[in-house]
């Protein structure tokens, strides 16, 4: 499956106990410590607060400690000069693992009230997730699904008669197209129109630029929040709406005048999905709900219905229900699922009427159910930090055995369990050196086999893994693709290593950026194309070499 194939080509705190019978001890304090509040992280201050009224009973988190890996320029800190180095710190809680700054001496219970007015925006951080009911899967109702709304996820891939990059190796040899495409800071991550004739480019300075494919890769739209009086960040986004008229984006939202000693960054605010017309360059709508980065969003068809998904930093995967102009919120509804800390990408299961999905969550695969908004299952321990990306793929080469064929044929009608593939990356912990693990970065392909009867589970199996020597990724934020026969997959040092699926081999290597993280990567669906963008604010574009560019990107393009 292409990149575009489905509209992509994609803290919980402790859980504090009842408060004793036992009153506090007042305590004498003077106020005047209080009142420079720039100096103090307020968000620290009221959770140590909290804690402390709330003693001395022990509390206790439904989430095993996690390692979690933070690499420089690439976490709190997204700029162009970005550090590749990593580091590991173990936390259950990532905001809240060690404290920074001066040393502050709490206020007593009845002062309290004067702090959280200083912090009443971050109420939604420290609201605790509930477990979640688990639904069991509906075959009957995923069938109805398939059947009236059928996906068209696989109609781009190498082998589809469309005029897109197939091979890559030492005779398919690709060659960098001149162009300019760039921004003044990193380019976090792409997006195609449907269309194909229009690239949009996401970067951490609040800009989201849009390029022409047809007429020479020139500017043609730049899109910035003009009435936003904080500091936008935008990581990911989407063209929408069925003329693509409408871009919805998300990232990250810094308040201008407060800094967090925590994030040695400007405060986080509570981060809206902005929904953007591309004809008149601002902000039409804005879906509020989630407290941190979002990190993802997809647009979404399910059931008559327009929806969009969207993950985020916060932990939480929500569904936005709109109506037709796609700006309107119909309704908001999150993910039930008690445990996740940070979700990256969603990626939904073909043939299924979009009902499931699968999300790169923490280090781990976790299968969902949308229509239920409730986690079905969740696939432990995928890497030994982060999962940040995963997505469905239609394996072309894929090997048969000859009693396998003969099988399908003359039992096509059984039960037998379909299934579909999916490809996904990750972080590995740091434990060797900065930046230097023990366990080698690989890029995963699974098999995911699905239930042949409600109230049965989805199977995952590890089909292969790919690796080298010299593939270091050990950064978040960072997608992988596929075409259905290679996996494109960037590096910390500005490459792009190409896999081949079929004997799990290194077919190539791509090098075109300055030695920093490429951030997205993603094929054309009918242009002999391939793009790049990283944390050098380029964006590369790669084609066949010593072919006619002129006649070759022109196919396809006259509807």
């Amino acid at each position: 499956m292409s990149e575009h194939s489905e509209q992509d080509i994609i803290i919980d705190g402790d859980v504090p106990s009842s408060p004793t019978a036992t009153t506090p001890t007042k305590t004498s304090i003077n106020m005047d410590e209080y009142k420079d509040m720039d100096e103090i992280d307020t968000d620290d201050l009221l959770d140590e607060a909290e804690v402390t009224l709330k003693q001395p009973k022990k509390t206790t988190t439904k989430r095993k400690t996690k390692t979690t890996t933070t690499t420089g320029g690439t976490t709190r800190r997204n700029s162009r000069k970005s550090s590749t180095s990593t580091t590991t710190t173990t936390s259950t809680e990532k905001r809240k693992s060690t404290r920074k700054g001066k040393q502050v001496i709490l206020p007593p219970p009845e002062d309290l009230e004067q702090l959280a007015t200083i912090n009443n925006n971050n109420d939604k951080k420290r609201q605790k997730k509930v477990a979640a009911i688990v639904p069991e899967y509906n075959l009957e109702r995923c069938q109805e699904l398939a059947s009236t709304h059928p996906d068209s996820f696989w109609q781009f891939h190498a082998d589809s008669g469309y005029n897109m990059i197939n091979t890559i190796n030492e005779t398919s040899l690709l060659e960098p197209v001149p162009t300019n495409m760039s921004d003044q800071a990193a380019i976090t991550s792409m997006t195609l129109s449907s269309d194909g004739t229009l690239l949009a480019t996401f970067s951490n300075i609040g800009a989201v630029k849009i390029w022409d494919i047809e007429n020479d890769f020139k500017l043609v739209r730049k899109l910035r929040d003009m009435e936003e009086e904080n500091i936008d960040e935008f990581y990911c986004g989407k063209f929408a709406s069925d003329t693509q008229e409408l871009l919805v984006t998300g990232g990250k939202l810094k308040d201008r005048h407060r800094w967090s000693s925590q994030d040695e960054d400007n405060h986080i605010l509570p981060c809206p999905i902005k929904i953007f017309s591309i004809t008149e360059s601002k902000v039409l709508s804005k879906l509020e709900g989630h407290a941190e980065e979002i990190l993802c969003i997809k647009t979404v068809k399910f059931d008559n219905g327009n929806y969009y998904i969207s993950t985020s930093q916060d932990g939480y995967i929500r569904k936005w229900h709109v109506e037709d102009d796609w700006t309107t919120l119909i309704e908001s509804t999150a993910m039930a699922d008690g445990v996740t800390c940070m979700a990256f990408t969603v990626s939904f299961l073909p043939n299924t009427g979009n009902k499931y999905f699968m999300a790169a969550c923490d280090e781990s695969l976790r299968l969902y159910d949308f229509e239920e908004a409730q986690l079905l299952r969740t696939f432990d321990e995928m890497y030994s930090s982060y999962c940040d990306c995963g997505k469905f793929i239609t394996w072309l080469d894929e090997p048969k055995k000859e009693e396998e064929e003969e099988k399908d044929k003359m039992d096509q009608d059984n039960d037998v369990a379909p299934y579909s593939y999916f490809i996904s990356r990750g972080a590995e912990m740091c434990d060797v050196d900065e930046g230097v693990s023990s366990i080698p970065n690989t890029c995963i392909l699974h098999k995911l086999v699905y239930p042949t009867k409600t109230g049965s589970q989805f199977q995952l199996e590890t089909v292969k893994k790919f690796k080298h020597d010299d593939y270091h990724a050990n950064s978040w934020l960072v997608k992988i693709t596929s075409n259905g026969r290679y996996i494109l997959a960037p590096t910390i040092y500005g490459q792009i290593f190409v896999f081949n699926i079929l004997t799990g081999q290194l077919s190539g290597i791509l090098k075109e950026h300055e030695d920093l993280e490429v951030r997205d990567v993603i094929f054309h669906p009918y242009r002999p194309l391939i793009f790049s963008s990283g944390d050098d604010g380029f964006v590369k574009v790669y084609t066949y070499k010593n072919e006619d560019t002129e006649v070759d990107l022109d196919v396809g393009m006259s509807t």
